[in-house]
């Protein structure tokens, strides 16, 4: 094994780390199996990181720079589906991610760069300051919920999604018992993903959605106020 560290990067470190935590899980990702994988003595890993819990904020950090650059001049909500699908189809790729961004906060500087990428479209799209937060924050909720749902539901393969709602009984529940291959299907189906986060999006740009604040009522005249009062009293 070398001793030296020459020749060794972030990215490689980043790269390495991501393929050791997806095929033996996190437990598996140690700086010894990191530095017997690279080649390289334990202290050059600590060359670049302090310790695993900086190099898994490292992993997720990095990782987030194979997401599709936000472009801000684009249709809003077309940008925003094409985004968090490549969000979703990161994750899938590389599960250790997310487990590791529903674990960790998302603050390192890649993430706040795509961070503000993201608000600064939902703010030229009209949402105020309060709407694009709670936007941002939904979509990513949704993406990562989803995500983790669908990698527990195909981590066994087809035949166990086959045999999931089996033990439903038909005489109590009818129609959970029709749809349970329907239901079954929707964990893993992309198509059901997409369909989801189009209808969530378009609920912000809909005068109705979330996005919309709260209608107030219309203030009467204090002249209409005081002659109804008035008829009340007579």
């Amino acid at each position: 094994m070398s001793t030296v560290h020459r020749g060794l990067d972030v990215p490689t470190v980043v790269r390495t780390s991501l393929a050791i935590a997806d095929a033996e899980g996190l437990d598996g990702l140690t700086m010894r199996r990191l530095a017997s994988e690279l080649d390289v003595t334990p202290m050059a890993i600590y060359h670049h990181v302090k310790n695993k819990e900086q190099l898994l904020d490292l992993v997720v950090d990095e990782s987030l720079k194979e997401l599709p650059a936000v472009d801000i001049d684009a249709p809003w909500t077309e940008e925003l589906k094409r985004f968090f699908l490549g969000f979703h189809r990161l994750y899938l790729d590389h599960p250790t991610l997310a487990y590791l961004m529903a674990q960790r906060p998302l603050e390192g500087p890649t993430a706040v760069t795509v961070a503000e990428r993201v608000l600064t479209l939902l703010v030229q799209a009209g949402l105020d300051d309060d709407q694009a937060a709670a936007a941002l924050v939904t979509l990513l909720n949704f993406t990562i919920g989803t995500s983790l749902y669908r990698l527990s539901r195909t981590r066994h393969g087809d035949d166990q999604r086959q045999q999931r709602f089996s033990t439903i009984p038909e005489e109590s529940a009818p129609i959970t018992y029709r749809l349970r291959h329907k239901m079954a299907d929707a964990a893993v189906n992309e198509d059901h993903f997409v369909d989801g986060l189009t209808r969530l999006i378009e609920s912000y740009a809909s005068p109705r959605g979330p996005a919309a604040k709260p209608a107030r009522r219309p203030s009467r005249p204090s002249g209409q106020r005081q002659s109804r009062k008035a008829v009340k009293s007579a």
